[in-house]
């Protein structure tokens, strides 16, 4: 047998060379095909579409298992067809694994969906096709965010996206689903930085040599300027907690000083002598005080006597009523014509006594105090009038 080997090779040694020619030129393309990352697969023929290249059949199987056990509301064992293979050759990183051939699968099945299942507190409240679910989602965490501010934001529940599968008709409108997502509860935490003015205080000096209601700025008020740096934290837009970690004066602010006059502006011996000829009277008989001096307050032209409701009114001298009625801020008012220029008045009464027209005598009853009008209480307003103009009562019914 060794002689007939030898003697076939020593005889055709012609073919012995073609044949370790053709070894070494199959083993040089094995060992080419092989370095460059190239190998056989399989086409997965799925519907018409190609939906990949696998190792084995395996791989199907494995992607149609992991559909069926998490497709939600639907049993897709009789919705998925048969796969069909093909011989192929491609690159060692380009197979198709599990996840990508169920996503192709699905995308190639009517009733089958791929899906995002949102779940809030482990409970699922979507099934969603959007692609953008997770910017969506985002976007509903920072919806808080101070502009300018540093913030830091965070869902006030679980919020977590799943991949999965849904029986197509029930995966959820895009609207319902968004209006899910932006109703989301949110803390956010921001820190903000803001120069804020700081008010002026108020210093009052009295001053006797002027009388009651005057006021005079002699120094004006200035505002300061502070920095802050506040923590503001909000839950849904709305303001929570508020912490104070920089207040810095940068201005301080300039008090603002008033002067104010406390005499009482009475009648002077001059003016009592001028006035006593009118003869008029103090127009109570009962224990009142003085709640308002004539110049007190925004120019106060007449004398406030406080008192009680119903307390009975009476003229100050004898004349014609020409005013017994409701007239603006006086309220109920009653105004007598004492003749040669001299007039009094009688405000925010609660009930009148009089008419228009009627001729009264000196101390006769007139009205009832009352807080009618524009009034901060029960009081008499009197004034005095020379010749259609306001004068001090004082002189005329203070002796």
């Amino acid at each position: 047998m060794l002689n007939k080997t030898q003697n076939l090779i020593k005889y055709n040694k012609v073919l012995v060379k073609v044949i370790s020619l053709v070894l070494v030129i199959v083993l040089s393309f094995l060992v080419s095909f092989v370095s460059c990352g190239i190998t056989f697969g399989l086409s997965v023929i799925y519907n018409g579409e190609n939906i990949g290249v696998v190792k084995s059949p395996k791989v199907f199987e494995s992607a149609v298992t992991y559909i069926e056990n998490n497709t939600q509301h639907f049993k897709v064992s009789n919705a998925i067809d048969d796969a069909s293979y093909g011989l192929t050759i491609t690159l060692v990183d380009k197979f198709s694994n599990q996840s990508q051939i169920a996503q192709a699968i699905a995308e190639n099945t009517k009733e089958i969906a791929s899906a995002n299942i949102l779940y809030v507190n482990n409970k699922p409240l979507a099934y969603t096709d959007l692609e953008n679910i997770d910017e969506l989602i985002e976007q509903s965490r920072c919806r808080y965010f101070i502009d300018g501010a540093d913030n830091k934001a965070e869902f006030v529940d679980d919020i977590r996206v799943e991949k999965t599968f849904s029986y197509a008709p029930r995966v959820d409108d895009e609207a319902a689903v968004k209006e899910i997502i932006s109703n989301l509860n949110v803390k956010t935490v921001s820190k903000v930085s803001f120069e804020a003015p700081i008010a002026f205080a108020t210093k009052t000096v009295n001053t006797s040599s002027q009388y009651v209601g005057y006021s005079k700025i002699t120094t004006p008020g200035k505002q300061g300027l502070a920095a802050k740096t506040e923590l503001v934290e909000t839950l849904n837009g709305d303001e929570s907690s508020r912490e104070v970690l920089k207040n810095e004066v940068l201005v301080e602010p300039v008090t603002q000083v008033v002067l104010k006059g406390t005499a009482i502006h009475m009648a002077t011996a001059t003016e009592k002598a001028q006035a006593q000829s009118a003869g008029l009277i103090l127009p109570l008989n009962t224990y009142v005080y003085i709640s308002s001096y004539w110049g007190a307050g925004r120019n106060h032209k007449a004398i406030d006597f406080a008192g009680h409701r119903g307390t009975a009114i009476f003229a100050a001298q004898s004349g014609t009523v020409t005013c017994a009625g409701y007239r603006g801020n006086y309220g109920y008012l009653v105004e007598i014509d004492h003749g040669n220029g001299l007039k009094t008045r009688y405000a925010h009464c609660d009930a009148l006594c009089v008419k228009v027209g009627q001729t009264v005598a000196q101390g006769q009853q007139i009205a009832k105090m009352g807080n009618t009008g524009r009034s901060t209480g029960d009081h008499l307003h009197f004034e005095v009038l020379k010749n259609g103009v306001q004068v001090n009562p004082a002189p005329y019914i203070l002796k």
